[in-house]
């Protein structure tokens, strides 16, 4: 029931397992995070979503190992190939996510107002390296998880289709935690789910879903110091107030809550549809000469 005539872990099952061990990974995370630094919501940041990608990344490996019997190139199977093309994939989809955040937040200008309050201390560089640092390791551990080897796994039990409403989906609930949270925000944050997998399926790599999720974040939060979904801790250099239509602005939660968010998401959708790139070559992974899945399971059973 579990595993294949090769001994090879079901695709349903691989799926269902990464994703109560990313659960797993994300409550341990969270747990020594806040055991490290308490309360202090910017640190727990730093210390939770690093270690987060790099729980994801061993858990994955080991899924890999054990599920799959791949025996080399575990990191480029999870949809991280160090091969020629990867950067410039990652560069591209951070111009589309800096695009797609300056078209989200330009009609503030026309329907709304801002108030912009800067920090010009000497101290606020290393605060933007640590930011940059967070919002790298949360849009990696963020893609690892709902476009990463769960992801992955699914669409090949149910297809495409199935799989990015299935992500989609769960990518939007998820969100629910965040402050401010509502019904729009959770609708657009679906829409996001659907654009990031679609740029997962247009290359087979996560860097050019990485590159839009890392460039929307650093730009709506660093750059034009607006919230990101619902939090504040990345405005260190600017923070923005933006007040008008919430149909504008997104309230509390920010433009990730509004219409005009929703229209920016919607024309990112077209634009990775449309984007005259390569899906990346693929290392040739070994496979392990023996079913390591199958071999473990009947040991247990003896």
């Amino acid at each position: 029931m579990f595993t294949t005539d090769t001994g090879k872990l079901q695709p349903v099952w691989a799926f269902l397992f990464s994703a109560i061990l990313s659960a797993v990974a994300f409550k341990v995370s969270g747990n020594i995070a806040a055991q490290m630094v308490g309360q202090r919501e910017f640190l727990f940041e730093l210390v939770f979503r690093p270690l987060l990608s790099l729980l994801l990344l061993g858990i994955f490996v080991w899924m890999l190992t054990v599920g799959d019997q791949i025996e080399e190139h575990r990191i480029a199977a999870q949809g991280l190939p160090r091969v020629k093309g990867w950067l410039k994939h990652f560069a591209i989809g951070a111009a589309v996510g800096f695009f797609l955040t300056i078209l989200a937040v330009a009609p503030i200008h026309f329907w709304g107002h801002t108030k912009i309050a800067f920090d010009h201390g000497l101290l606020v560089f290393p605060k933007i390296g640590a930011v940059i640092v967070v919002l790298l390791f949360g849009a990696l551990a963020e893609e690892l998880m709902f476009r990463g080897y769960p992801f992955q796994h699914l669409e090949r039990g149910i297809g495409a289709v199935g799989a990015i409403a299935v992500f989609a989906v769960l990518y939007g609930l998820l969100h629910l935690l965040n402050p401010g949270a509502g019904r729009w925000g959770v609708a657009n944050t679906i829409l996001i789910g659907v654009l990031l997998s679609i740029a997962y399926l247009r290359t087979r790599s996560l860097w050019l879903p990485w590159g839009i999720h890392f460039g929307w974040n650093a730009t709506l939060g660093s750059v034009l110091g607006l919230p990101v979904s619902g939090f504040r801790f990345f405005n260190v250099y600017a923070r923005t107030t933006a007040t008008g239509p919430k149909w504008v602005t997104g309230g509390s939660y920010g433009v990730e809550a509004s219409a005009v968010g929703a229209l920016a998401i919607l024309v990112g959708i077209l634009i990775v549809w449309k984007l005259p790139m390569e899906k990346l070559p693929q290392p040739v992974a070994l496979l392990s000469p023996k079913p390591a899945l199958r071999g473990s399971l009947s040991h247990m059973k003896r």
